[in-house]
């Protein structure tokens, strides 16, 4: 047994989430990365996730598909509507990252975490809505995101992996 908190991570095995892994481990968390499959991966990048993932340290790694949910849950109901970004195609990536940090709260919840974490930084609209889907389904957890609230730099990522 150990007497580390855990934290689960949205881990998608990029450079971002990888150095949160070793962010977090510094800090003193047991890290549990936790991939979910929205689509669009192969069994052979989801095998390299899970390996990157252990070799930083991360206590344990799992991954959930998703898939179906994101298409009954929204995918489906925008087709049907017709909702195109652009006229061009449909508006999934909104919808993919709630299904994922939903996974994530509901899973912290379960495995008794003390905190959840992410990788987005500050320029885009991930990083709000891991934070509000967070906010709203495990309000008591501790949220990480160390790559926006350090304003770290892909070089200084890159330098700390190497």
């Amino acid at each position: 047994m150990t007497d580390k908190k855990k934290v689960i991570l949205a881990y998608s095995g990029g450079l971002d989430t990888s150095y949160c892994v070793l962010y977090l481990k510094e800090r003193g968390f047991e890290v549990i990365t936790l991939t979910i499959d929205t689509g669009g991966f192969s069994a052979s990048e989801l095998s390299e996730m899970e390996a990157r993932a252990k070799t930083l340290g991360a206590q344990e790694h799992h991954t959930v598909d998703a898939r179906q949910r994101v298409f009954d849950e929204y995918v489906s109901y925008q087709i049907k509507g017709n909702i195109l970004r652009g006229q061009v195609y449909p508006l999934a990536v909104a919808a993919e990252r709630v299904v994922q940090a939903s996974v994530v709260a509901d899973y912290a919840l379960r495995m008794g975490a003390a905190a959840v974490a992410h990788g987005s930084t500050g320029a885009g609209n991930d990083q709000i809505r891991f934070d509000v889907v967070f906010r709203v389904l495990c309000p008591d957890l501790e949220i990480i995101t160390p790559v926006r609230d350090e304003s770290l730099t892909r070089e200084y990522e890159y330098s700390k992996l190497a």
